[in-house]
Order: C-alpha cells, then sequence, then structure tokens
C-alpha cells in the first residue's frame, strides 16, 4: 500500500484526506478570526487618533466577514458554532469598533460622558441586530434592518472624510446624528436589499453606468468616494419606504391589490 511517512507511522493517503475532511471547519473559522482580529486592531487604532489605519481595518474586516461564509459552504462546513462564533467576530468588528472610533472622533474631548451612552447605544442596536439575524428566517434577497457591516462601514466612512480638524462642537454633532441614525435603521424593520445577490448583468445600462462613475470617484477620491457608497446603501432601505408608501401620481411604487381568479369569482357568486 503506497503511503506518506507522518510521525514515523506510515498513514494512507485516505487517511490523510480524512484527516483534512474533519479538520475542514478550522478554515472558515481561520477567516472570522481575521474579521475579529481587525476589529480589534481598529479599536487599538482608533484609541490613538490613527483613524485612517482603523477605517482599513474595519474594511479588511467587511471583506473577510462576506468571505468566511463562502468558504464554509464550499467546504461544506457549516456549522452553529461558525455561526454563533461569526456573531460575536461582527460585535466586535461592527459594532464595538465604530463605536469606540465615533467615541474618540467625536466626543472624547467635549463630550466625554455623553459620549459614552450615545455610541453605547450604537453598540447595542449593533447586539440587537446580530441576535435578531440569528433567530430570523433565512431571506436571500432582503435583509430587515441595515446590516451590521453596511453601517459600520457607513460610520467609519463619515469619519475618513470628515477633516479632524473642523469644530469640535460640529463634530460632537455629527457624531450624535451619525450614531443615533445608524443605530436605529439597524434595529429598524427597514428592508434593505442584500448584497450578495447584487449581479450586474441585471442591473439597467444607466445604473451600471452610475456605478462605474462611483468605483472611478472611489480611486481618485477614495474617501469621498466610499462615503457616497456606503451613503447611499445606507440610504437606499428608507428610500424605498418611502417611495412604496406614495401613490402612483407621486411617484410611488405601491404593490398592487391582490387579484382574484376568474373561477373564483364565479363560484363566490354561485354560492350567494
Amino acid at each position: 500500500m503506497i503511503g506518506i511517512r507522518l510521525s514515523d507511522k506510515r498513514v494512507s493517503r485516505e487517511e490523510v484526506k480524512d484527516l483534512l475532511y474533519r479538520r475542514r471547519y478550522l478554515v472558515p473559522n481561520a477567516v472570522t478570526v481575521g474579521n475579529m482580529f481587525c476589529g480589534f486592531l481598529a479599536i487599538m487604532y482608533a484609541s490613538t487618533g490613527r483613524y485612517e489605519k482603523a477605517v482599513i481595518a474595519i474594511l479588511i474586516a467587511i471583506l473577510l466577514d462576506g468571505l468566511d461564509g463562502r468558504v464554509a459552504r464550499r467546504l461544506n462546513a457549516t456549522s452553529k458554532f461558525g455561526i454563533e462564533f461569526d456573531s460575536l467576530s461582527d460585535l466586535v468588528s461592527f459594532g464595538v469598533a465604530p463605536a469606540v472610533m465615533a467615541y474618540h472622533w467625536a466626543f472624547h474631548t467635549l463630550a466625554d460622558e455623553f459620549g459614552v451612552a450615545i455610541t453605547f447605544f450604537y453598540a447595542l442596536c449593533a447586539a440587537s441586530r446580530l441576535a435578531r439575524f440569528n433567530i430570523s428566517a433565512e431571506n436571500l434577497k432582503n435583509f430587515t434592518g441595515l446590516p451590521t457591516p453596511g453601517a459600520a462601514a457607513f460610520v467609519v466612512s463619515v469619519i475618513y472624510s470628515a477633516p479632524y480638524q473642523i469644530d469640535s462642537y460640529l463634530r460632537v454633532g455629527t457624531g450624535v446624528v451619525l450614531m443615533l441614525s445608524v443605530g436605529y435603521l439597524m434595529v429598524s424593520t427597514i428592508e434593505f436589499f442584500s448584497i450578495k445577490q447584487f449581479k450586474l448583468s441585471g442591473v439597467k445600462a444607466r445604473w451600471q453606468i452610475l456605478l462605474g462613475l462611483l468605483i472611478v470617484l472611489t480611486w481618485y477620491k477614495g474617501s469621498l468616494g466610499l462615503l457616497v457608497l456606503t451613503g447611499t446603501y445606507a440610504a437606499s432601505g428608507p428610500f424605498m419606504k418611502v417611495r412604496t408608501s406614495l401613490p402612483k401620481w407621486l411617484g410611488g411604487t405601491r404593490a398592487a391589490p391582490p387579484t382574484v381568479p376568474q373561477d373564483n369569482v364565479v363560484s363566490i357568486a354561485k354560492e350567494q
């Protein structure tokens, strides 16, 4: 029998494959650890005023968060532990890290205790959003409430695009509005489309052109482009909710009432 030498024992190739297959859960969990580590780094960077590095760390965490699930499904390594571990890492990277970053950016100098309450509200909303997601039925097309990665991306993009030299009181006001509004969007029942289901082939030509312009803007002016991209996604949910509530003559897209099949109409008339 052909084999390889491992720890002074001859082990068959099949046994090695079986060992690697049983340890396949380590791969997606390692990606999740990378996500949590990036969130931890962002907290450290924000605590020392290195906001640009904190932004980069959170953006990498967002990429890793989208990758761990795909890796787990590809390797058939999904597990309840992985789901819970992913939520805990998301709470660190997209709940605590942006809150700490906003606290040091906006509140630390002039509104210490008040800033603690405001940023804790954001972290609490992120935790509630993640808990609700874990117990809700899976919906591949839409999310109920702003997803925590989208919320974190918008928060850090505002901090990244706004110069630190702006007036301190203006930073406090911006921080209050930002953390309260984004926190509310996370725990709201407003629906946001799932980026995971986004396909460029199904997008109209004018929106493809607009998306291309946004990518070019992000390439040449990263802070502004990131703010526009994340702000557009954060505003998409409220915009669609308002649009569907308007009458058609105001540009609304109210769903038509369900139609009753003709056979049912006839049968109902006979019963009466």
